[in-house]
């Protein structure tokens, strides 16, 4: 694996949902999600953001340190959080207005305490 490889794939977890998807199908069947907490998936994204960006820079157009993917002080998404693959399956039915589209990925599993999750991209 090489930078743009990892690049693709934080562009595949950044991105809205609608614009990741028509990627995703193409490159997975599922996808895994580690929500535990501290040090989990959405801890990382930010990190995820500035690697995505600095090959695809329309992932964050004219912010390449991503500044606007991430959360305010009361913890709640900036806009372009709020809309990333990543906040939606990570937070999805667990955080107000964070779900998946249905047509997109179908939830398939769950460990008991939820840090594990695994969707079926469709």
């Amino acid at each position: 694996w090489n930078h743009e490889h990892i690049a693709t794939l934080a562009r595949c977890l950044v991105l809205p949902e609608k614009r990741a998807y028509k990627i995703i199908r193409h490159l997975a069947d599922y996808v895994l999600v580690w929500a535990g907490g501290r040090g989990d998936d959405l801890a990382k994204s930010p990190h995820m953001c500035r690697i995505g960006t600095s090959v695809y820079p329309d992932i964050s157009p004219n912010d390449p340190t991503c500044q606007q993917f991430g959360f305010y002080q009361d913890r709640t998404p900036t806009p372009m959080m709020a809309k990333s693959v990543i906040y939606k399956l990570h937070s999805h039915n667990k955080a107000p207005g964070a779900q998946v589209n249905p047509k997109y990925f179908k939830e398939v599993y769950s460990s008991k305490y939820g840090l594990v999750r695994i969707f079926k991209v469709l």
